[in-house]
């Protein structure tokens, strides 16, 4: 790939921040009563085709690295983005928080998903990789090494999740979480709020 090429398709892919991948993180959710919630994610992710450049060449150029690091003004334009510093070889450390009304949708790096379908229920899950994008990430030495924190209101039913660690003591203290520490643990919980 050549130089002006890799500036180029970095410049387009950061763009959107859903073309980053998470790494090393830990992201919650804390749902209220009313269906409102906030959520953070604090962590690093990095940027696929410097992965893919790193794989290939083993290094990136520092012309490469400045025009990276030149991106997190891009981040810094969206409200929800606190903080942003590039780390070096195409990762960034990334703080993220905001607040979502009731039935507002949330996407987060495929980390956290959240929807609530016409029937009421709300879906909180990962996004899903097919078998292509699995061995692509897997290509590109990426790891996942992440927690998920779902904090939920007396009055949530929960229809249905696979939390490795669920609230104590009749579930009144604590929040379901889950260890994510490879692409297949995807997380998935679908509840409803009694009114």
């Amino acid at each position: 790939m050549t130089r002006r090429l890799f500036t180029a398709v970095v410049a387009g892919a950061l763009l959107l921040t859903g073309c980053l991948i998470p790494e090393r993180f830990n992201a919650k959710a804390i749902f209220q009563p009313d269906g409102a919630y906030s959520f953070s994610y604090i962590g690093t992710v990095a940027q696929p085709m410097a992965a893919m450049q790193l794989v290939r060449a083993g290094t990136l150029t520092a012309k490469e690295n400045e025009s990276l690091a030149r991106e997190t003004a891009t981040f810094q334009r969206d409200p929800d983005v606190k903080k942003a510093n590039y780390l070096g070889n195409g990762r960034y450390e990334l703080v993220l928080e905001s607040k979502r009304k009731k039935g507002e949708a949330l996407n987060v790096l495929g980390v956290l998903k959240v929807g609530t379908g016409k029937d009421g229920i709300i879906t909180i899950a990962s996004g899903e990789l097919d078998k292509n994008g699995k061995k692509q990430l897997s290509e590109m030495g990426i790891k996942l090494d992440g927690t998920l924190e779902v904090t939920l209101p007396k009055n949530a039913e929960v229809l249905s999740h696979n939390a490795t660690s669920t609230p104590s003591f009749f579930g009144l203290f604590g929040s379901y979480s889950w260890k994510i520490g490879n692409i297949d643990q995807r997380p998935l919980m679908k509840i409803r709020l009694k009114t």
